[in-house]
């Protein structure tokens, strides 16, 4: 009789150099830290700069709500049956004012964290370009930032003169 067993493969051993393990070993303590500050920077700022606008924004809505509501009369009060949905209403003017300005707050946040941004980053090269680093490679590690983003920012320091590119031409 025939053995109708086939011959069993050997399992491979376990490779540490292919796991997950390794990799994760692999990453120093500090390019884990500046993955992690990279994030968390990503994450905070925006947030903070949404949930300012958002005060800012409330605060403001609120105070031109009540203003609004002191300065002018509320119109079309002939019928009596709707008197009390238009008193109502006109009471939670101040709100809905605060409302829309909180979500105003928020947009212009954003925006005002995003400027502020361009603005350091447009220092920061400016000041590594005077004190002489002017490889686009260089100043994109230091701040964490792309090449790309880095040269474009440098074209435009250009374009605008406050970076001169001379400094380049007599260094090669």
């Amino acid at each position: 009789m025939e053995s109708c067993i086939k011959p069993l493969g050997i399992k491979k051993q376990h490779d540490p150099c292919n796991s997950l393990y390794s990799l994760w070993i692999s990453f120093s303590k500090e390019q884990l830290l500046d993955k992690l500050l990279i994030f968390i920077r990503a994450v905070v700022e925006p947030a903070l700069g949404m949930h300012i606008g958002y005060v800012i924004g409330w605060l403001i809505g609120l105070y031109a709500g009540h203003s609004y509501v002191e300065h002018f009369e509320p119109v079309n009060l002939d019928d009596l049956s709707q008197l009390s949905s238009h008193l109502s209403y006109w009471g939670s003017m101040p709100y809905i004012f605060a409302r829309h300005g909180a979500l105003i707050g928020v947009a212009v946040g954003v925006i005002a964290i995003a400027i502020i941004n361009n603005k350091l980053l447009n220092q920061r090269v400016t000041s590594l370009y005077k004190e002489g680093s002017t490889d686009p490679n260089y100043i994109a590690h230091l701040l964490g930032e792309s090449v790309g983003q880095i040269e474009r920012k440098m074209n435009r320091l250009f374009k605008q003169g406050r970076i001169c590119q001379t400094t380049t031409l007599e260094e090669n």
